[in-house]
């Protein structure tokens, strides 16, 4: 249960960042001047490139996390493997779609497909990761086929 309650709180984050606060123009504040006393004479179009960067690599993250999140939640409540995956990827999917649809009525922010397939690639690449993970000591262990017979 308590999966389920932290899937759905990072849930809630994810959309709380796709809101006004955190449009670029309103992140580059803190962000831009950072990077510009981490790299002194580094032209503003560098910076901003390398600021649009991190916010890119920030939407692979939280989906990322969030896909791992839910597949852990719907994985130790008895499903399989490929079942909690796909109900990941599902809330995932949906969750990019509705922040984007979000943004686009926002006059400071724009939504973007490019973003959303950004989200989705975020979530994907760590459910194949979480898929092909070894399993947790403890944990069941899904065989497919017979073991062989140790030969005499």
């Amino acid at each position: 249960m308590i999966r389920f309650v932290l899937a759905s709180l990072w849930l809630a984050f994810v959309l709380f960042l796709g809101s006004a606060p955190f449009a670029a123009q309103e992140t580059g504040r803190f962000i831009l001047p950072v990077l510009q006393l981490a790299m002194p004479g580094t032209s503003a179009g560098q910076l901003q490139a390398i600021h649009m960067v991190i916010r890119k690599l920030a939407h692979i993250t939280e989906y990322a996390v969030l896909a791992l999140l839910w597949f852990k939640a719907f994985d130790l409540a008895g499903r399989s493997a490929r079942t909690a995956a796909g109900a990941a990827l599902s809330i995932c999917l949906a969750c990019a779609f509705a922040d984007e649809v979000h943004q686009s009525t926002l006059p400071t922010r724009q939504g973007s497909a490019r973003d959303f397939v950004i989200d989705a690639f975020g979530a994907t690449a760590m459910l194949v990761v979480a898929r092909g993970a070894p399993k947790t000591p403890g944990r069941r262990v899904r065989r497919a086929g017979a073991a062989a017979e140790p030969a005499d």
